[in-house]
């Protein structure tokens, strides 16, 4: 009787562990979906043949824009710094 409620407690226990780690994983989808529809509104708004790279490391996000106009290419970085930096 005594084993029986030992064995109940832990895999009751197991289970609620699981909760937490599938919570964290549902958020970290939804902020990489929310960024990428950011950087696609911003993509968007950029004329010309501008493009960016986007990655992200353990501080955040960082990335890189080439084009042939300058002033696209620090409006995109505005842009960029305003929306993914928080």
């Amino acid at each position: 009787m005594v084993l029986f409620g030992i064995v109940f407690l832990l895999l009751s226990c197991g289970k609620g562990a699981d909760v937490p780690a599938q919570q964290k994983t549902n958020i970290d989808v939804n902020t990489e979906t929310q960024y990428k529809n950011e950087l696609d509104a911003i993509r968007k708004s950029i004329k010309g043949e501008t493009k960016i790279k986007v990655k992200k490391d353990g501080k955040g996000y960082s990335w890189e824009i080439t084009g042939k106009d300058v002033q696209e290419i620090l409006k995109a970085n505005d842009a960029l710094k305003k929306r993914l930096n928080d």
